[in-house]
């Protein structure tokens, strides 16, 4: 067992997990630095009734996201290579791996594909992306926020949903950054779309609306990613993204928001579901 894993341990023991997390919370709030330009975006579209957040899961290949041209949308990543895209025309784009914020030459690339295929977009990004947007250059001209991630909520009260102070929920940036952005926008109902979450289904095919990725071929599968996850580590994964998505429909319900899953297919349970194609019949 690690260090860390052992200290939790203990910590479990002796304190908790409820007043763990309100002491790690009110520690945040005395010595985090926060970021201040985000508080912006706090209840920035509160007039506004809905949104539609975007994943890439594969049962977005098919689908045509032109009746979105006229909605409120986030998306993540590398939404720009879905054909309807640039109709589309997303309001917000999330980027919250570091591992698409190295500084090489594929990376630098594909953050100057974004600025261009996405003319529209606020871009969020992971905090350590700073140096490789300051160094290169990157997004002039655009509007850009930074995300710092905290230590994950064991339960839907504890989330935090200013985006000045460090996330806390979620494993993929739809979770972690796309549903928490549209409660902190204001938004009232929140349409989600291409939220598959069959990553395990198949690990040798595609999680993403597309096959394959010209600048990062390590996520055109499971089985592809070359950064040492084990089966067990997986399963791990998606239970806590399973978890935060439970986390996510009871802090909204408790704020009075409507979370709808309007994905085709797919292996999310947590929302209730709608056609996708019912979202637009008045």
């Amino acid at each position: 067992m690690s260090a860390k894993a052992s200290l939790r341990g203990v910590a479990d023991w002796c304190l908790g997990p409820r007043l763990q997390e309100t002491l790690w919370g009110a520690y945040l709030r005395l010595t985090a630095r926060p970021l201040e330009e985000n508080r912006r975006l706090i209840g920035l579209h509160q007039g506004a009734q809905r949104c539609f957040v975007i994943g890439n899961g594969p049962s977005l290949k098919d689908l045509d996201l032109k009746p979105l041209a006229d909605e409120y949308t986030i998306g993540a990543n590398s939404f720009y290579k879905h054909p309807d895209a640039s109709v589309v025309g997303l309001d917000y784009l999330c980027v919250y791996d570091p591992h698409f914020m190295q500084d090489d030459p594929k990376a630098v690339d594909w953050h100057r594909t974004l600025a261009e295929k996405l003319p529209s977009a606020r871009f969020l990004l992971h905090e350590s992306a700073r140096a490789l947007v300051r160094r290169h250059g990157l997004y002039p001209g655009r509007e850009l926020y930074y995300l710092r991630p905290g230590i994950a909520a064991r339960r839907a009260e504890a989330v935090n949903l200013d985006l000045s102070l460090p996330l806390n929920v979620g494993v993929t940036t739809g979770s972690a950054v796309g549903i928490p952005l549209a409660l902190c926008l204001g938004f009232k109902e929140i349409y989600l779309v291409g939220f598959d979450c069959n990553w395990l289904e198949n690990t040798n095919q595609s999680y993403h609306f597309y096959q394959t990725h010209e600048h990062f071929p390590e996520f055109d599968s499971v089985a592809r990613d070359n950064r040492g996850s084990t089966y067990e580590m997986e399963l791990s994964s998606c239970l806590r993204e399973f978890q935060s998505h439970r986390f996510l429909r009871e802090k909204a319900e408790s704020l009075g928001v409507r979370i709808v899953n309007a994905t085709r297919g797919g292996l999310l349970d947590v929302y209730p579901r709608q056609p996708f194609e019912d979202c637009f019949t008045r």
